[in-house]
């Protein structure tokens, strides 16, 4: 009885996803998460969006930018939190870049505050593995595994 009631919970989890157009990740038999950043944000989205950004590059004058973005938990609360790439693709590596950042998602919506997701770029591995209440993260096609110190991935 309990298989089937855990299984009709992802069933229905799956289906509010789609409802909200963010679309169930694969998870590998190592319990990787592969997660691509190209979907447009929906208007919440971008209203949080927004917002951490305003927050964390006021000093900056930062106009909004082109913005992509994924889904994966990346604390583990079973709330998909948001990973952005901001910026022009086309122009990462250049003088002006792009930003692989995310804002994690809580009860009534989204933090005020975005964490950098330094070298990450628009695809990432989300690892089973945590340091400090957080998913490690690995760069698509690299090597490092970013490892969350308490403040920031490292």
């Amino acid at each position: 009885m309990t298989m089937k009631h855990d299984t009709g919970f992802a069933a229905l989890a799956v289906l509010a996803l789609a409802a909200i157009g963010i679309a169930p990740q694969a998870k590998a038999a190592d319990g990787t998460i592969t997660v691509t950043v190209e979907a447009e944000p929906t208007s919440t989205e971008l209203a949080a969006i927004k917002r951490a950004l305003a927050n964390d590059h006021e000093e900056e004058g930062l106009g909004m930018m082109p913005v992509t973005v994924g889904h994966a938990d990346l604390n583990g609360d079973h709330r998909p939190d948001l990973i952005l790439l901001t910026g022009n693709s086309a122009l990462c590596g250049a003088a002006i870049g792009c930003a692989t950042e995310a804002i994690l998602a809580t009860p009534t919506g989204y933090t005020s505050r975005t964490i950098g997701l330094a070298g990450i770029g628009e695809s990432l591995s989300v690892l089973p593995a945590m340091h400090n209440g957080m998913h490690d993260l690995r760069s698509d096609g690299g090597d490092h595994i970013f490892k969350w110190d308490g403040k920031k991935y490292r």
